[in-house]
């Protein structure tokens, strides 16, 4: 059951990774200002903001940003933590429907002794 366990996490931890590769390639394809910028903008404008006033607004809006971003990452993460149960019945649920729809009687005791569950295939 261990195993299980683990393998459910790889994957899940796999499918993270494989999303935040795609979001980084596509934010360096496609140029995305801050969300903030407009922000900072209006704030400049409205307050008639000196150019030093607006280059530390900027970094503090940046600042702002990436601390979103942290509590944002905690947050998936507790959220994969919390799938990782579900996750586990899942490929339990489909090692015993091969094990005992798909596969004859006969070879029911060689999968079992086989050891691969679905979440290791999953995992690659």
């Amino acid at each position: 059951m261990k195993d299980i366990r683990f393998w459910s996490v790889v994957l899940a931890g796999a499918w993270f990774l494989v999303g935040l590769g795609v979001g980084v390639a596509v934010s360096k394809s496609e140029p995305n200002p801050s969300p903030f910028a407009s922000y900072a903008d209006e704030l400049s404008n409205q307050f008639d903001l000196s150019k030093h006033r607006r280059r530390v607004l900027l970094q503090l809006l940046a600042r702002y940003e990436t601390e979103r971003g942290e509590i944002r990452q905690r947050h998936e993460a507790t959220t994969l933590h919390a799938m990782e149960p579900d996750l586990r019945a899942l490929d339990a649920s489909f090692d015993a429907k091969i094990r005992d729809i798909i596969l004859p009687p006969d070879q029911r005791a060689h999968f079992d002794e086989w050891g691969q569950p679905l979440a290791q295939v999953a995992a690659h």
